[in-house]
């Protein structure tokens, strides 16, 4: 008899709404990669190292999330590369949601910090923790949401910035580092996050 072939596959969307005082003014939707640094790290979670005794490879999860301004969707180069934002975030445009081997945001913009360049200083923060989880609305599926207020990201004499990708990382990241490696990535239409307005992402993972 034959059996059915069942291929488990991660599978992603990814939401990104921009609100004024709750009254929607843009929205994203995309369906990102999980990146091979993902597919390593739920390989790993899975897994014991050892048994005798129980030593797991790792131990971490899905816990922040991230922007930058970098990526070949970035449509407001003039505005990415010029002040207040270049040279403090500073970089190319170069990286797609197509290629697995990404490890970083190209361009990380701070959730809250200084306004120095790249790395920054103590205190900064780089990624955002994610607000809740709803891995309970069906077997395979799980939701992580982030609400980022209008003084998180936009702030100081960054009044607007252009974010064009984010990713998301897990509690091994350091939320002070600028370059943490992550397991889920994804480019978009630029959006221009000020201070007036609060940006939420809702990133679904299906299995």
């Amino acid at each position: 008899m034959l059996r059915p072939i069942s291929d488990i596959e991660v599978k992603q969307n990814l939401t990104l709404t921009l609100r004024d005082r709750g009254k929607i003014v843009t929205q994203r939707e995309g369906h990102n990669i999980f990146l091979d640094l993902g597919r390593e790290w739920l390989a790993q979670l899975i897994s014991y190292q050892s048994l005798s005794p129980d030593v797991a490879f790792r131990d971490d999860r899905v816990r922040y999330m991230g922007f930058g301004i970098g990526g070949t969707r970035q449509l407001a180069l003039g505005a990415a590369n010029a002040l207040p934002i270049s040279p403090p975030y500073s970089g190319t445009n170069a990286q797609t949601d197509t290629d697995p081997l990404i490890t970083t945001i190209e361009r990380p913009v701070r959730v809250r910090g200084s306004t120095t360049a790249y790395p920054g200083i103590a205190g900064d923060e780089w990624i955002g923790s994610i607000g809740s989880a709803d891995p309970f609305s069906s077997p395979t599926r799980v939701t992580f949401r982030r609400l980022f207020t209008q003084t998180e990201i936009s702030y100081g004499p960054y009044v607007s910035v252009p974010l064009s990708e984010v990713g998301l990382f897990t509690s091994a990241a350091d939320p002070s580092n600028h370059q943490n490696t992550m397991i889920a990535y994804d480019t978009f239409d630029t959006i221009s996050k000020t201070t007036a307005f609060e940006l939420e992402v809702v990133w679904t993972i299906r299995f």
